[in-house]
């Protein structure tokens, strides 16, 4: 069920409302369930934007914060990975131990397997499947080797062509996998120069926000702040 919002006339709000309410329309827009719904959101931020340049601020202001906020989600997200990386080795170290624990004092059962048994659980050594290891890839036989190789798709097209109809379905049998990629770089020097390539179009890139303030707020400038300032506290400003 789509939330249910009480939009505020920017018209006769008060700059703290148009915050509120901007912090209010941003949570609500991935809420929205419709593409109605987010155009009518958007519509009410739009509004903010007629207003006063006071309001304007306020806005550019908000999105500012937005970054900030993304910024010290990234860095979240680093030092959970460092800390989720450091439980992990002591889980490997704390395994490594239990297994010479086991092997050295748990007998094996009839079946070889070594285990300690404790109240509610046990520990024992679980063998892992076997793996090959490959210590020189240049001698191993070519019948066990798969080539991987990058060319362009006419280069390959003129391989295949050189080849009869027989030879050509056989090579072709050997593939296990082609996937082809479209140079987005050398079509674009193509469509730019004004010659038309078969199913691709230049679409000119639209306008993105870029918004540049002499001084932010301290609001804003601290990206761990993530509650806009009420009446009669310090704005810092």
């Amino acid at each position: 069920m789509a939330a249910q919002l009480t939009f505020v006339n920017p018209a006769a709000a008060t700059l703290y409302e148009v915050e509120d309410n901007l912090q209010a329309l941003a949570n609500s827009i991935a809420a929205a369930e419709e593409p109605t719904e987010r155009e009518a959101i958007l519509a009410q931020i739009a509004q903010a934007l007629e207003t006063t340049k006071e309001k304007r601020d306020r806005v550019a202001a908000f999105l500012r914060h937005c970054e900030f906020q993304k910024r010290f989600a990234d860095e979240e997200v680093e030092r959970i990975e460092k800390r989720k990386a450091f439980i992990a080795r002591v889980q490997t170290e704390l395994e490594r131990r239990v297994i010479q624990v086991v092997e050295q004092f748990a007998p094996p059962d009839r079946r070889g397997v070594k285990r300690l048994q404790g109240n509610s659980s046990s520990l024992r050594i679980q063998k892992n499947p076997d793996s090959v290891l490959v210590a020189d890839p240049n001698m191993v036989p070519p019948a066990f080797k798969a080539a991987v190789i990058t060319m362009p798709a006419y280069a390959w097209d003129a391989l295949l062509n050189c080849l009869d109809v027989e030879e050509r379905k056989e090579i072709e049998l050997l593939v296990d996998k082609i996937e082809f990629k479209a140079d987005k770089r050398a079509i674009g020097i193509e469509l730019k120069n004004g010659t038309a390539v078969a199913g691709a179009d230049l679409r000119f890139g639209g306008g993105r926000y870029d918004a540049k303030t002499s001084r932010a707020p301290h609001w804003i400038r601290d990206p761990g702040i993530a509650v806009l300032p009420r009446p009669g506290q310090s704005r810092g400003i």
